[in-house]
């Protein structure tokens, strides 16, 4: 398998845990209780309840393989079958140090990436950045390495678009937010229903690949009707997916075709 580029999302859930033993020491607070209390008072304070990317455990991280000409070559969920986040996270870097691809995200330089190197940081993995200069994952000006999307189509965050990859899946008539959406990961794991989780990640990653071929297409480095056949192409492989594991069903429901605006 000749890998070029590897797409690629993370879903996570918080450590309930860790945030009590942080932010409530000494208070004789369950994990639960703990968990409520901060998420009432990030409510109040910012109208969010996101939780600092510090106390976050992946559970879920989906990827799609692309070769040289931004061909699918192999769709799937990291974590070699037991998918708990130590297995997750060594599988990502495990092909991270032994590959020499470039990582295709949509802001992974402000979470997912930062996400996997607290967690090789906690897990002890050894990260064998190539380049590891101004030239390297982590320098913020390149995208040999790392294409983030959402820095990239922004100017580096010059522009602050509302709407996230959502907007930008939808305005290629792809899915984008359906039924779940991320603030929902937490319930949704608390409630046992992984599934839903996978379904959703692997939803996300689609619409990722999508936006990164149309950003090809913006840079010059592909042609609409390149596009064009590898959207065919994916759509072709997200079938064939649903068919062998019952993921994406929704996703090929609300698919639709690019169609440009007069």
């Amino acid at each position: 398998m000749s890998l070029s580029y590897l797409v690629y999302d993370i879903e996570s859930i918080v450590d309930k845990h860790l945030l009590n033993q942080i932010h409530f020491a000494g208070q004789g607070l369950s994990d639960q209780e703990a968990y409520d209390t901060h998420t009432a008072e990030l409510l109040k304070k910012d109208g969010k309840t996101f939780v600092n990317a510090a106390f976050h455990i992946p559970i879920c991280l989906a990827v799609i393989a692309v070769d040289k000409d931004y061909g699918i070559q192999r769709i799937g969920l990291l974590g070699e079958g037991s998918r708990t986040p130590g297995a997750i996270v060594r599988h990502f870097w495990d092909m991270y140090n032994k590959g020499n691809f470039t990582l295709v995200d949509f802001n992974g330089r402000g979470y997912d990436i930062r996400l996997l190197e607290l967690w090789a940081f906690r897990q002890g993995i050894s990260i064998h950045y190539r380049h590891f200069d101004k030239f390297g994952v982590r320098y913020r000006y390149s995208d040999d390495k790392q294409l983030d999307l959402h820095e990239a189509i922004s100017n580096n965050l010059s522009v602050k678009y509302q709407g996230g990859l959502n907007l930008f899946a939808k305005l290629l008539g792809k899915p984008g937010k359906m039924e779940t959406k991320g603030d929902q990961v937490q319930a949704l794991y608390d409630a046992g229903k992984m599934d839903k989780i996978e379904d959703y990640c692997l939803g996300d990653v689609f619409d990722t690949y999508f936006v990164f071929l149309r950003w090809k297409v913006v840079r010059g480095q592909i042609s609409l009707e390149q596009e064009a056949y590898l959207v065919k192409k994916a759509h072709e492989a997200i079938k064939a997916h649903e068919a062998e594991t019952g993921f994406l069903k929704e996703y090929l429901n609300n698919f639709a075709y690019w169609q440009p605006v007069d």
